[in-house]
């Protein structure tokens, strides 16, 4: 019995003799356990790209393709009839020829003839006419004499006055027969070249009958499409369509390809016209350019496709911005603690890849163009690639 009792109670008492180890032994490793170092992360912040502005005074340009055409042309026509015997080599299409350039000769066996009749009818009308003026002037002497009638003196200054008619008669014959004679050989009213051309030797001409079609290659000029918006940025006044003066008008640089190398020419744009083209709803404007006589540069060809760049207004007190810098009429400020602050600006233009800003901005002011893709007022950045906006001329 008493066995039995010293059993029972050592079942009793080892379980709370294990708990009490187990606890034991939990304090033991809580209490040597190792400290855990506490690490707080780095802030990091958004890098941006910022620019530094500078003001000045930007001269914009307006950008316009066009084709050169002949400031000169003309249709040459015959003003008389008959068959051509000659044709000047020059006269093909492309050729070049100088002022006054003998282009066609038409036969002049019939021309020279009636100008020989006319001339010898004009001699006779010289001679008839100083025989009835002696004439008129005796019968005047002999009606102071009371030797002849009134009427015999009318009669002699009758046939005075019809041989002074016939004189006049057979000048202007005398005239128009020298002008045919001498029109039976064409010459070039001026220098330039042949468009096209439409007379063989030996064809037979009509009064009015086209020859050739001609223009003068020493002055060229551009027809140039300009929208409404770009026409603002001329420097050209509102109010006015036509022609400028030498010196209201602007200068233009024309630019194109000839013969695989890049040429430029200068000229001047002097007319807007004054309807805008019904299809393109665009103004055209006209530059002219001065072809050089002499020199490497070739002259500005007929036909040839050209890029022109039109001199336009200049802004004082204004900057060029990159397009990413530019958000619904607002930039970006980085301000002093490094933090980003929204800022109108005045947009005076958007170009292909910038943004001419006028008002809103100061100089010296950091403006972020690379903005990140969450933005809120106040945020704080990570400004690096300081550069300075200068002005684009």
């Amino acid at each position: 019995m008493a066995l039995f009792s010293q059993l029972s109670k050592n079942r009793f008492f080892a379980p709370i003799a294990v708990i009490v180890l187990a606890i034991g032994l939990s304090s033991f490793l809580v209490s040597y356990q190792p400290e855990i170092d506490k690490i707080i992360p780095a802030k990091t912040l958004p890098t941006i790209e910022t620019k530094n502005i500078k003001l000045t005074t930007i001269s914009q340009s307006v950008t316009a393709y066009g084709l050169v055409k002949p400031h000169k042309q003309i249709a040459l026509a015959s003003e008389i009839a008959g068959r051509v015997i000659w044709v000047s080599e020059k006269l093909i299409s492309g050729g070049k020829f100088d002022q006054f350039d003998p282009l066609i000769r038409i036969e002049n066996t019939d021309y020279k003839l009636q100008l020989d009749k006319a001339s010898a009818e004009n001699t006779r009308a010289q001679v008839d006419l100083g025989i009835y003026e002696s004439d008129y002037q005796r019968q005047q002497g002999l009606f102071k004499k009371n030797l002849i009638s009134n009427s015999q003196l009318d009669d002699a200054y009758k046939v005075y006055k019809r041989a002074e008619a016939t004189l006049k008669i057979t000048q202007a014959n005398l005239e128009q027969a020298s002008l045919n004679f001498q029109r039976t050989e064409i010459t070039a009213p001026f220098s330039g070249r042949v468009q096209q051309e439409s007379i063989d030797e030996g064809g037979y001409l009509t009064v009015g009958a086209s020859i050739a079609t001609l223009y003068a290659d020493d002055i060229v000029e551009v027809r140039l499409p300009i929208s409404n918006d770009d026409l603002g940025f001329l420097n050209w006044p509102q109010q006015m369509r036509g022609t400028l003066s030498p010196e209201e008008s602007i200068a233009v640089s024309i630019t194109s390809t000839y013969g695989g190398i890049d040429y430029q020419w200068q000229g001047q744009l002097v007319r807007i016209e004054s309807e805008v083209d019904p299809k393109t709803r665009l103004f055209h404007a006209v530059a002219v350019v001065k072809n050089p006589e002499f020199g490497e540069q070739p002259p500005l060809t007929v036909g040839l496709f050209v890029t022109a760049e039109i001199a336009g207004r200049s802004y004082d007190q204004s900057v060029l911005l990159p397009r990413s810098a530019v958000i619904d009429n607002r930039v970006l400020i980085v301000n002093e603690d490094n933090r980003l602050m929204y800022r109108e600006i005045e947009i005076i233009r958007i170009n292909k890849d910038s943004v001419l800003v006028g008002r809103g901005l100061n100089n010296n002011e950091l403006i972020c163009v690379t903005p990140p893709s969450i933005i809120f007022e106040g945020m704080e950045v990570n400004p690096s690639f300081q550069q300075t906006l200068d002005a684009v001329k």
